[in-house]
């Protein structure tokens, strides 16, 4: 026996639709790329669509229109909301990384199949992102980016916990739980009086006055260590004598008495 929901199926939509710019299902909010394109500067964009064909294929595109259906020929109304998709091509314009969860897609590829259409419940949310180095393997690709739903984290399964194939890196990579043991730090009472050692606490403004005035009667004390000492015998050097003004620094003095030759 057919049910009343199959027989007013069977029996076709009305010919009057209701058509949305945009668009809430499965915790996400979907816009058409018209309302997209309507909306300078905005700060989200909300036309990719992603969901899973009956051939095994991730078919991926942007989000055309949306349309409610109305079944009511028969003995029960029923409402059915689809979007119209501008699908890229699941062969040609998609390449997958296993090993590190990489989709990329080119959006200027179109699926040559008729069935563009997808009942809304069936859609997921996703965006795609361009390169900004644009080497000539990666232009007119964009990267697939999952949109997680509004108010839901993503399910975690055991996927997430394989361990990296050391062969061919395949997997997800994640820090492992370890038992690192317990650790202390030690001489943490030492530090709480770290700031009393380091000078004397003074509240009384004439100690202040005392303390600063026996600082500015204290005489300099020289940093500089490597300097040498002064020498005792000025005639142990030879040093050039800048304040003469004859010319003749420092030179040899000849001796009247030594008999010449």
């Amino acid at each position: 026996m057919m049910s009343d929901e199959l027989r007013c199926v069977s029996q076709g939509f009305n010919s009057k639709v209701n058509m949305y710019e945009k668009y809430d299902v499965n915790g996400y909010r979907f816009h058409t790329e018209g309302h997209q394109n309507s909306r300078p500067g905005a700060k989200t964009i909300n036309t990719g669509v992603f969901t899973k064909g009956q051939d095994d294929f991730d078919y991926y595109g942007r989000l055309q229109n949306v349309y409610e259906l109305t079944f009511n020929t028969g003995p029960v109304e029923l409402n059915l909301v689809v979007f119209r998709c501008h699908w890229f091509d699941p062969r040609d314009g998609q390449r997958n990384t296993p090993s590190i969860g990489l989709v990329e897609v080119r959006p200027s590829s179109t699926y040559s199949g008729s069935d563009v259409f997808v009942v809304a419940h069936q859609a997921r949310q996703v965006y795609y992102l361009p390169y900004p180095c644009q080497k000539e393997v990666l232009q007119g690709w964009e990267v697939v980016y999952q949109v997680s739903p509004h108010g839901k984290l993503p399910m975690p399964c055991d996927e997430d916990y394989n361990n990296i194939n050391p062969q061919t890196y395949e997997g997800i990579f994640y820090q492992e739980q370890e038992n690192f043991g317990d650790f202390g730090l030690e001489g943490l009472e030492d530090l709480e009086n770290d700031a009393d050692t380091r000078g004397e606490i003074v509240t009384d403004l004439n100690d202040i006055d005392m303390l600063t005035k026996a600082h500015e009667n204290e005489e300099p004390q020289s940093d500089d260590d490597d300097e040498p000492p002064p020498c005792e015998d000025p005639d142990a050097l030879y040093a050039r004598d800048s304040d003469s003004d004859d010319g003749h620094e420092n030179e040899p003095q000849s001796d009247d008495d030594d008999d010449e030759y």
